[in-house]
């Protein structure tokens, strides 16, 4: 196995042809060029930062390792689900899931505790356990929530054609997903129920789509209900796990992957695509060119703006926003996950039942609660973390916030960001540690190591603008966009990631699989979705 973080360094220069760049190797940006890579292209992968991965990466410090977005992934536990191929499409088989036990998730709401079990039946008695009263509201959100989710496939196989030349018998199938999709995920509950606790209960894992539900698209909420329906898995290793599987079947194919290689501007001549410029004023020609950079950098910053503006690209920005950001901490631990009582479950912690007010009221004065806390222990996750961390456990804690906050300090450089700053972040790292000792009070006296990362470490680190966490936000106003999918105006330049799809990592990978088949005139979908092999087992996280 290679080690994340030992892919080639740029140096002078960058020799040889590519039949394709591709810009950042976030899981978007490795999946497509994976994908390419197995179907015979050379693939030049290109990304900023010293790791390769983008939020699909770990990083170690101190003795302890944390993932930095990569906290759970759904349907991978059977190898015959269309999530699990396509992980195993993209990495050659090579990840190794530990399934989590059945209660993967737990929802503190105001201090109320509720724990979510795996299983379509196990969450309708646990709801119906809790709220008597709601039993044929909870059945008819299930069965809308099925109505999206059958239609869904072929809502994504859409994403692989160009604008105006999309099948009409997929846009017919499409048509129930996009019908819930126009529809705002709270009044759609609140057609089926008045019960806040209950409304707070469905959508408290919103975090993992990052847009609240008074303005997400129901479509959205109940693609990601599907994904956890059946529990969640952890990959063995930690994110740094998918990068050590699909670097080398891009560099098999002659493909070359490069960190510290920044792309400064997609070259545009003629009328279609001819290259990339990098940060050290050398440049690299090539054809077809995938951004993995998000569609707001990429028509934004990477296309210059008057050629973007003659191909209508800028128009188009104004039609989706980013979705929000978060502060956090790592926590490194003196125990074992096991010695501390540390449960693979996630916990999401809300101060109330109403989202929209706790939002308000946190953006208004960054001293109120933060809308919502995420805590996780990967270290609790992963059955081989003992033998290399013995003695050690990890926490994760994000908090979601808002980036007015923090918009003063995002043309500043790392570390250098001045006293008053520094004095943030050490506010922000006691108030995160005062959530973490309340939902996970044994661990009080044990914490040996923290680092507090804030929006404007995003830009540093992953070039996020705003410090968003995921994509574009997964809003009405995102499905109602036809022109949204791989294909862009300019020829030879194709997005991938997960504003082609959806958000988060399995959104990330599907849309290098729908770039992937966009470049190459190839259903990957279908042969992906028609293959059968032996497939590694899971380990079990119990």
């Amino acid at each position: 196995m290679r080690t994340q973080g030992k892919a080639y360094r740029k140096g002078s220069g960058i020799e040889g042809d590519f039949d394709v760049i591709v810009v950042g190797s976030g899981m978007g940006g490795m999946g497509v060029a994976s994908a390419l890579a197995k179907n015979g292209r050379k693939v030049l992968l290109l990304e900023q930062h010293n790791v390769v991965g983008g939020l699909a990466q770990s990083f170690e410090r101190n003795g302890y390792r944390w993932s930095v977005g990569m906290h759970y992934i759904g349907d991978v536990a059977s190898p015959h689900t269309m999530t699990r191929k396509i992980f195993d499409y993209a990495t050659n088989d090579a990840i190794e899931w530990a399934h989590l036990p059945s209660i993967f998730n737990r929802m503190d709401i105001g201090g109320r505790q509720y724990a979510i079990p795996a299983g379509i039946d196990a969450y309708r008695e646990a709801l119906a356990g809790w709220f008597p009263d709601e039993r044929g509201a909870i059945d008819r959100y299930l069965e809308l929530v099925s109505e999206v989710t059958r239609s869904s496939p072929a809502y994504f196989a859409l994403k692989a054609y160009p604008e105006g030349q999309r099948p009409a018998q997929l846009q017919e199938a499409a048509l129930p997903f996009f019908r819930l999709a126009r529809r705002i995920t709270r009044d759609v509950i609140g057609q089926l129920t008045s019960n806040a606790e209950l409304t707070a209960i469905l959508c408290a894992n919103w975090g993992d789509y990052g847009i609240e539900p008074s303005r997400s698209s129901f479509a959205m909420h109940a693609m990601l209900f599907k994904h956890y329906v059946n529990g969640a898995s952890y990959p063995i290793g930690g994110g740094g796990a998918f990068a050590d599987a699909m670097v080398p079947i891009i560099e098999s194919a002659g493909g070359l992957v490069l960190h510290s290689a920044t792309v400064e501007q997609i070259l545009i001549e003629g009328g279609r695509v001819v290259g990339v410029r990098l940060g050290d004023g050398s440049t690299v020609t090539c054809k077809t060119v995938i951004s993995n950079a998000g569609m707001h950098a990429t028509f934004g910053r990477l296309v210059d703006r008057q050629v973007a503006q003659s191909y209508g690209l800028v128009e188009k920005l104004e039609q989706v926003r980013p979705t929000g950001t978060v502060v956090g901490i790592h926590v490194g631990l003196e125990g074992s996950a096991g010695e501390l009582g540390l449960e693979p479950a996630n916990v999401w912690s809300h101060p109330g039942t109403d989202f929209t007010a706790n939002l308000a009221a946190h953006k208004s004065d960054f001293s109120a609660p933060f809308p919502f806390c995420f805590v996780t222990f990967g270290s609790a996750k992963d059955p081989t973390w003992d033998e290399q961390f013995p003695g050690r456990s990890t926490i994760e804690l994000h908090a979601f916030t808002d980036y007015s906050h923090f918009k003063r300090w995002e043309n500043t450089r790392w570390m250098k960001r001045g006293a008053e700053y520094d004095a943030l972040k050490e506010q922000i790292m006691e108030r995160l540690l005062a959530e973490l000792y309340r939902l996970v009070p044994q661990v009080k006296g044990k914490v040996r190591h923290v680092e507090t990362h804030t929006p404007v470490s995003y830009g540093t680190f992953l070039r996020r603008e705003r410090g968003e966490i995921l994509g574009i936000e997964s809003s009405p106003s995102r499905y109602a966009q036809e022109w949204l999918g791989a294909w862009t105006p300019v020829p030879g330049l194709f997005l991938t990631g997960q504003d082609v799809t959806n958000d988060g990592m399995i959104g990330a990978l599907f849309g290098g699989i729908i770039a992937a088949s966009a470049v190459l005139g190839k259903d990957l979908v279908s042969e992906i979705r028609s293959r059968e092999q032996a497939v590694p087992a899971l380990t079990t996280g119990e």
